[in-house]
């Protein structure tokens, strides 16, 4: 058997990330990664403005969906002025840029979503303590089809902006509650920032499906960088890769973006891999759940195949009913 050797790694990276306080928080783990495991390495990281940070004020799937946060950053590493990109994997397109590929998946963070506002200890208890009519803040299309099905007496209200700007939101009134990711609170203010903030309380994953990738990093990479490949390669956790494997199968097959209400969470445990899927028309009328379990190193065909059972069980009608669609007219709260 002929060794083979093991691309060196390069003496310094260039990170893209957007300039959220989020993003730039998500891009130093990653610098904290590298530098940890390779300490001679220098590790830079060069910001840029996405479409999603630009228009602030119109529903996501108004803009465009999937890759308002993406694209831009993609591109950086596409023309080279940046070795990676660093990404919340939800916010990835099913097809990256061209000659691009996902090189490195830390371990991830907590999947679930969280209610902030109401009372209780569980997030299902918020919900339900919240009034009849209660305006509740989301961009999403999939929580809004969720809430739907949950309080259809509730109103969803688009509310935009970052972390804080969403927290201060709830906590001036302007909105009743509000439904935020869970690993994006914790990494921003899992250091002792919160300051005495509500910050959540957490929905039940495996009924409040999460979007594909959620708590999930990305970094992406030119397929053709085998160095970059095996450095992030051995800091990345197995698990989470065929988790999110098999998460962006089961959405690339549904063609899913902003604008299509699913969710799909994948469990890695040892072996094996649990696979759990639902796509829901916006106003709730109509849902289909299904799961799949099989060999971890299958997680890809396995997420197909269970868009493809989710597909013939009702989602099919569902996305033909979807396209008749037009822009939801729902009221808009726009960051500062």
């Amino acid at each position: 058997m002929i060794a083979t050797a093991v691309p060196a790694a390069p003496d310094r990276i260039v990170i893209a990330s957007r300039g959220s306080r989020l993003a730039r928080r998500q891009a130093a783990i990653v610098v904290d990664l590298v530098t940890a495991a390779r300490p001679g390495i220098n590790v830079d990281v060069v910001t840029v403005t996405t479409a999603g940070d630009l228009d602030k004020s119109r529903p996501f799937a108004a803009i465009g969906g999937k890759g308002l946060f993406t694209t831009e950053v993609e591109r950086a590493v596409v023309e080279e002025r940046a070795d990676i990109a660093v990404h919340s994997a939800k916010d990835l397109t099913a097809e990256l840029a061209e000659g691009c590929a996902i090189v490195g998946v830390p371990a991830r963070a907590p999947v679930h979503d969280v209610v902030v506002g109401g009372s209780g200890a569980t997030g299902a208890e918020r919900l339900e303590s919240l009034d009849r009519g209660a305006r509740l803040g989301t961009s999403s299309m999939r929580r809004r089809a969720l809430l739907a099905v949950a309080r259809p007496d509730i109103s969803p209200v688009e509310l935009r902006g970052n972390i804080d700007t969403r927290l201060r939101k709830v906590a001036d009134g302007d909105v009743d509650a509000a439904v935020l990711a869970a690993a994006g609170i914790g990494r921003l203010l899992g250091d002792g920032d919160a300051g005495g903030r509500d910050t959540g309380a957490p929905l039940d994953p495996r009924w409040w499906v999460p979007p594909p990738g959620q708590g999930a990093l990305a970094i992406e990479a030119l397929s053709g960088r085998a160095d970059l490949a095996a450095l992030f390669g051995s800091l990345s956790d197995a698990g989470a890769w065929a988790e999110l494997v098999a998460e962006r199968a089961f959405a690339a097959e549904l063609e899913g973006g902003c604008s299509v209400p699913l969710g799909c969470l994948a469990r890695a445990a040892g072996a094996d891999v649990v696979v759990s899927g639902w796509l829901g028309f916006p106003d709730g009328s109509s849902e289909v759940r299904d799961r799949i379990s099989g060999p971890v190193n299958d997680a890809a065909a396995l997420g197909r195949e269970l868009a493809v059972a989710v597909y013939d069980a009702g989602g099919r009608e569902i996305l033909e009913e979807l396209k008749t669609l037009t822009e939801s007219e729902v009221p808009v709260i726009t960051a500062p």
